[in-house]
């Protein structure tokens, strides 16, 4: 009776053991993807934000290279960025694209309503961005800060 018991322990240890790998292997990867999320895109487009005081300053306000750093940032790192500030990033190109168009003195593009295009766009952009920075801080238990919205 005490082989079979014993075996039975073994049996059902090993499978607690590779159970219990698999779940904290799997915590790893998902607390590895958001630091790269947060590393690579969220913590830089929030010092973006806070370098160019967008809380006060409204981006169609900055110059077109601020504007362009901006573009790029969230261009490469789109793969990084949660589905709602994905879906929200065609509008922001295209009204970034108008504003251009509008600086270049297209007149088919007047510059007051390309320029209210694009705060539009980007602040929903930023809502959007800002409330998928939280969730990600707090799942990754660090600190998350009181970011003031419009």
């Amino acid at each position: 009776m005490a082989p079979i018991v014993v075996a039975i322990i073994s049996v059902v240890g090993s499978f607690v053991v590779v159970y219990l790998t698999a779940i904290k292997e799997l915590f790893t990867q998902k607390y590895q993807i958001r630091r790269e999320q947060l590393d690579n895109f969220y913590i830089p487009f929030y010092q973006f934000y806070c370098r160019g005081l967008l809380l006060y300053n409204k981006l169609s306000k900055l110059g077109p290279e601020a504007r362009g750093n901006l573009l790029d940032l969230l261009t490469s790192n789109i793969y990084l960025m949660e589905p709602e500030s994905q879906a929200l990033y065609p509008d922001f190109y295209l009204a970034f694209l108008n504003m251009l168009e509008a600086e270049n003195g297209n007149k088919d593009y007047p510059l007051d309503k390309c320029s209210e295009e694009l705060d539009i766009a980007f602040n929903r952009l930023k809502n959007a961005v800002f409330t998928e920075y939280k969730g990600i801080l707090k799942k990754c238990n660090l600190p998350v800060p009181s970011i003031p919205q419009q």
